[in-house]
């Protein structure tokens, strides 16, 4: 059966992921993976770019290659979906073949799995596809199998290129486990130890590729402290007195707005305003932990599972290692909410390998209260987890609804060849369909973390720019008619360091969105 489990697998994920595909309102989560992918194919700059900003410039290689072949297919989109299932058979091979589970248990461990990807598959996005094949990768690793060992660290490789990050978070999790599998085998580590050298190779190999170009060094830089500002909670509490004597008030609240204006926060800037962010105290950094409760629902039931495995266990050294592992994945928590958002993206990375490992350690023997309490458990995060789905599905039928319908036909009165600038997130371009990612027709840039991108010279690195006659602005239509918003402000700033006063021209609107224009007054 084994012989071919393998194929069954592949063949049922396949059908799993194309229904799941068709069936629910499938999206980006955020713009990040359109803005990548409009880089990669060339509608954002007319000729395919490997410099996607987050993702590593060898995967960025490959998907430019592709395109250049042909830009019928988003390679983008078909990369990932291929990895997903690639990655989920791995897994689900992995949990149906290891020893003394019962039939229960891998029933159990399988819904809870398929559940996670439904979620994760709905809100389609970088991070957690690198989190899915590091995974992968881990998971084979664990395998006897030599063959099955070099592919998983191939698998953490290829996470690696895409998300840095998320498959660092990953492999840090899957990290006790491995060890405390491999013990002293060292024949076992060989294959580790090729698969670190490569990850560090390949993200030499895209610092220097960054480094070689001055204006993509500098901005790499900028972008990489821009994000670690915004990202950081405890850079919104600074008040005006904590910041250095160079920066403006309200420049600085712009910069958290993802507005940034890069000739008056420049990186000399930026850099100083990421020391002050990082001289929080840790009394104050602590309180951010509190943000945590927005997974209190997911703790509680993994606690619940976790108590009821130490106390069925009759292996003392499994009982130590659950006890440490547990008390390792909360500090790491911790330690991530101090100085940054947990976002979702990033808990989902926490949470399944979480699962696993618990898979992995369940004792051989349970009794029968614990195994209805096991049970419950895992049948409630997965009943938890179908529902955050379905509040994930309305919230992307929403955003398509109204990039579709609200958004596009205010872009539309555009001239072609214009540029446009969006306020904050008003504009749900992460609702375009993954499968064929709407060419612009004007190249979008973003005052975010497109500031001071090569791709964008000469714009978007000065609020000067959005009075050009051929820069347009997106917002909604409360965030410059009411005074103190990001528009207003932005005219004020213009104003203040470039002595230029400057007045909003109304293009359009429809009542929610509005596309505007910034000019001279007269």
């Amino acid at each position: 059966m084994n012989r071919w489990l393998k194929y069954i697998v592949l063949a049922a994920n396949i059908v799993y992921f194309t229904v799941m595909a068709l069936a629910l309102p499938l999206g980006f989560e955020e713009n990040d993976d359109v803005m990548m992918a409009l880089i990669a194919n060339g509608s954002y700059s007319g000729t395919p770019d490997f410099h996607l900003v987050y993702i590593n410039v060898l995967y960025g290689m490959m998907l430019a290659g592709l395109y250049s072949l042909t830009t019928a297919i988003e390679w983008y989109t078909l990369s990932f979906a291929v990895l997903h299932i690639l990655s989920m058979s791995c897994i689900s091979y992995c949990l149906l073949t290891i020893p003394n589970r019962s039939r229960w248990e891998r029933i159990l461990w399988l819904v809870a799995l398929y559940v996670l990807w439904a979620r994760i598959i709905v809100a389609l996005q970088f991070t957690t596809t690198a989190g899915l094949v590091c995974l992968a990768g881990c998971m084979l690793l664990l395998r006897e199998s030599k063959k099955a060992r070099w592919s998983g660290a191939a698998l953490v490789v290829i996470g690696a290129l895409i998300r840095f990050m998320a498959a660092g978070l990953v492999g840090l999790l899957m990290a006790p486990i491995i060890l405390y599998t491999y013990r002293f085998e060292w024949r076992k580590y060989m294959a580790v130890a090729m698969m670190l050298t490569a990850v560090v190779g390949c993200r030499v190999f895209n610092q220097k590729m960054y480094d070689r170009d001055p204006e993509w060094k500098q901005y790499r830089e900028y972008n990489q402290l821009r994000a670690q500002l915004n990202d950081n909670p405890n850079a919104h509490t600074l008040r005006p007195e904590q910041l250095p004597e160079n920066v403006d008030w309200v420049d600085y609240r712009l910069l958290l707005l993802f507005l940034p204006d890069a000739e008056q926060i420049d990186l000399p800037t930026i850099r100083q305003l990421s020391a002050t962010a990082g001289e929080v105290p840790l009394s104050k950094q602590i309180r951010n932990v509190q943000r945590l409760d927005k997974y209190a629902v997911e703790l509680i039931i993994l606690g619940a599972l976790l108590v009821m495995m130490i106390l069925t266990t009759g292996n003392r050294n499994k009982y130590i290692f659950l006890i440490l592992y547990t008390l390792f994945v909360i500090a790491l928590m911790v330690h991530v909410s101090l100085d940054g958002f947990l976002k979702n993206r990033v808990f989902l990375c926490i949470l399944i390998p979480l699962l696993l490992t618990d898979f992995m350690l369940l004792p051989k023997t349970t009794g029968l209260k614990r195994r209805w309490g096991i049970g419950l458990a895992m049948a409630v995060l997965s009943a938890w987890y179908v529902y955050q789905t379905g509040r994930e599905c309305v919230t992307e039928s929403y955003n398509r609804y109204l990039w579709q319908r609200l958004q596009q036909p205010v872009l539309a009165y555009m001239p072609d060849g214009a540029y446009v600038s969006t306020i904050g997130t008003s504009m749900t371009v992460e609702a375009t369909n993954p499968w064929n990612i709407w060419p612009l027709p004007y190249r979008k840039y973003t005052l975010g973390w497109m500031t001071c991108n090569p791709l964008n010279k000469p714009l978007g690195h000065s609020y000067r720019t959005l009075l050009r006659d051929d820069v347009y602005v997106f917002t909604d239509v409360e965030g410059y008619k009411r005074e103190k918003t990001a528009v207003p402000r932005i005219c004020e700033q213009i104003e203040k360091h470039y002595g230029v006063p400057t007045k909003i021209v109304p293009i359009c609107h429809n009542g929610r969105y509005a596309l505007i224009k910034l000019a001279i007054k007269n």
